[in-house]
């Protein structure tokens, strides 16, 4: 078998809930184990699914959870550590109305103004908005349930925003800032202006979505024979017929450029986007958990229908060679 990373990035309750669909269906269309990727870089909700596969969960747990079916007896073993730190399907509460305030970093335009090819536009904004408010502590006290015993052995980076000088931090990765695994994981997941900044070592993270949706260019150069993408707020080539969705259009446009700059360095990519059926299921609110099972089963379809085509599954031939 080759050298396989696999890129989970943002997207939210609906991002949790494609990654499990899109997982699944690549599991039973190869017989590849996600579980075995050399490297699983996470963001935002690509880190909480990242972090899940680390810890043990398989893709078809992953999936029965999202869909509210049975899990197999040693998914239920590794989920149970979860439910008794936080609670079952502890959440995480949501805002009532947008916070009102200073920006939460407003020196991050010093460091934009002398870095500017550094500070990305979403990481400036973000230090350029209020605060958010919502307590994401729940988050990283389930995911530190699964990880006693510290980061794993096999590569997991997680990303989050540096919100004092907008720099992107991957978390896991060698000279990395230390971190537990689940402060990393809440603070990539840490919408600005909606869950509150996470502290580590003295400096405050959020999503690490406000740099990349998917940070897939952070693996170039590694010497990865393949990367498998997931990208729940990308979207597959629009038809005529569909209309325009900026988020998904910007997604897809990011990821078509960090992609070719992985290709320059050697490595192929291979990447799953939302199909129209996909993005019908998700809807317009990313956060909306009542469609995470619909949003599961659909992915999964989708892609159980994209790799019946042979010439697209031998693109994947790394994953069992």
């Amino acid at each position: 078998m080759g050298r396989v990373g696999l890129v989970l990035g943002a997207g939210g309750a609906a991002g949790v809930a494609y990654h499990a669909g899109v997982l699944a269906g690549l599991a039973e269309a190869t017989g590849w184990d996600p579980r075995s990727a050399e490297l699983l870089v996470g963001t935002s909700a690509g880190s909480i699914t990242a972090s899940g596969l680390r810890a043990g969960i398989s893709a078809q747990d992953l999936a029965a959870r999202t869909e509210g079916r049975p899990l197999s007896e040693a998914g239920s073993e590794i989920l149970a550590r979860v439910e008794a730190a936080v609670g079952v399907r502890a959440p995480v509460g949501t805002p009532s109305r947008f916070p009102a305030g200073p920006p939460a970093a407003p020196g991050v335009l010093l460091a934009a103004g002398l870095r500017p090819w550094r500070v990305r536009p979403g990481s400036m904004l973000a230090g350029l908005m209020p605060a958010g408010t919502v307590p994401i502590g729940v988050i990283a006290k389930g995911v530190d349930a699964l990880f006693a015993d510290g980061w794993p052995d096999r590569g997991l980076w997680i990303c989050a925003v540096r919100l004092g000088d907008g720099r992107l931090t991957v978390f896991g990765r060698r000279g990395s800032p230390p971190a537990g695994v689940g402060e990393a994981v809440a603070a990539s997941c840490a919408i600005p202006a909606y869950f509150s900044p996470v502290e580590i070592g003295g400096s405050r993270y959020v999503d690490g979505g406000a740099h990349s949706i998917n940070n897939l260019a952070e693996v170039a150069g590694e010497g990865l024979d393949l990367v498998v993408v997931s990208a729940p707020m990308s979207r597959a080539r629009r038809s005529r017929l569909e209309p325009p969705a900026l988020v998904r259009d910007l997604g897809r446009l990011q990821l078509r450029l960090e992609a070719a700059r992985v290709r320059r360095r050697g490595t192929q990519v291979f990447a799953f986007q939302p199909t129209a059926e996909d993005q019908a299921a998700a809807g317009c609110n990313f956060m909306d958990p009542a469609r995470q099972a619909a949003v599961a089963r659909q992915a999964r379809a989708s892609v159980l229908r994209r790799l019946e085509r042979p010439e697209v599954l031998s693109r994947l031939e790394a994953l069992t060679s």
